[in-house]
């Protein structure tokens, strides 16, 4: 059975330098910096087990980040929002994700999109 490559992720120049602006920032949450470090990784064309390696992860981690990245990218959704965890079952959420967006923007002081 041959193996399946990686489906390819592409970003474009502002996704990237907003990933990059992320990834040095020092206020980013740790689980957010690991999704970024994955994504631009998987930009570079490299492969789950290279990633999964390099980064002390497992390959489905690998695998899922790559995926969502490309389905939230294909619905628009901005960048910071493709990296947050998905809704869980149980009590709604405290906050909008409008709310969390504009929280990031304040840390970071640029304004809100």
């Amino acid at each position: 059975m041959p193996r399946l490559s990686a489906e390819p992720i592409e970003l474009n120049e502002l996704e990237r330098k907003e990933l990059e602006r992320l990834l040095k920032r020092p206020s980013t949450p740790q689980q957010i910096a690991l999704r970024v470090k994955i994504v631009l990784r998987a930009d570079k064309q490299e492969s789950h087990g290279k990633i999964a390696r390099e980064l002390g992860i497992t390959k489905k981690m690998s695998r899922l980040w790559r995926q969502r990245w490309r389905e939230l990218t294909a619905r628009q959704v901005p960048v910071v929002e493709r990296l947050l965890d998905i809704p869980r079952p149980g009590s709604p959420s405290r906050f909008t994700m409008e709310q969390i967006t504009q929280l990031y923007a304040l840390l970071d002081g640029s304004p809100a999109q």
